[in-house]
């Protein structure tokens, strides 16, 4: 994605009618770029959406038992969202933590090719026996980066970065006491939303066309 917060700024800007951007170094860039901020969250936390989409790989360790942030498990993933985990190739599917948790052996000899993720946590079920280089592979969902610096970009589409302009500008006409604006720039934030909804369901049907209900993993 290439549409940055100071294209945000500046769109927002023009849709006040405003003859310039505030600067960087003053509390409206701060105040403009919260709004911003807190738009992302309040789009990314209703959808597993098909932009969050990330996969990584990270090392091994023999019998290791678990894989912390420092130790290559990726700190943006969204909450426990694994789409595929494989170990050297071979695929590993997610265990109930009740299953794992209520085996009496501690090294979860029982099972076999799964996973849990745990206290932020990923734990193969039994330790993988082999240490190897970059051969974890992950594909996952992600959280956005916080927005801070002018140069940083959106992870949502271009196409609908708009929706973050009308999120912010409805946000500054609601604290200016202008609800029939921030009504209008609400009504336009949730006409872009429910485009990017329709964008979704053709993607998680392309996904899963082999399946009569069309659900996805996640959604």
């Amino acid at each position: 994605m290439a549409t940055s917060l100071t294209n945000l700024h500046t769109s927002l800007s023009g849709r006040l009618a405003e003859d310039s951007v505030p600067s960087t170094s003053g509390g409206e860039w701060l105040r403009r770029t919260q709004f911003f901020n807190e738009g992302v969250r309040s789009i990314i936390r209703k959808h597993y959406w098909w932009w969050t989409e990330k996969s990584t790989t990270f090392s091994s360790e023999a019998n290791q038992a678990s894989y912390t942030y420092a130790q290559g498990f990726p700190s943006d993933i969204r909450g426990s969202s694994i789409l595929e985990l494989r170990f050297d190739g071979t695929l590993y599917s997610p265990a109930l933590q009740t299953d794992a948790f209520t085996l009496t052996n501690s090294a979860y000899s029982g099972l076999s090719q799964k996973y849990i993720v745990f206290a932020k946590s990923l734990y193969p079920l039994p330790a993988y026996g082999s240490t190897g280089t970059n051969n974890i592979a992950i594909k996952y969902y992600k959280i956005s980066t916080a927005l801070t610096t002018g140069s940083d970009t959106i992870d949502i589409p271009d196409e609908y970065a708009d929706i973050l302009v009308s999120f912010a500008l409805g946000r500054i006409q609601a604290q200016d006491s202008e609800r029939g604006s921030a009504a209008d720039s609400y009504d336009e934030f949730n006409e872009i939303y429910e485009e990017m909804k329709v964008e979704q369901s053709n993607y998680t049907f392309a996904l899963k066309s082999d399946q009569a209900n069309g659900s996805a993993i996640y959604d």
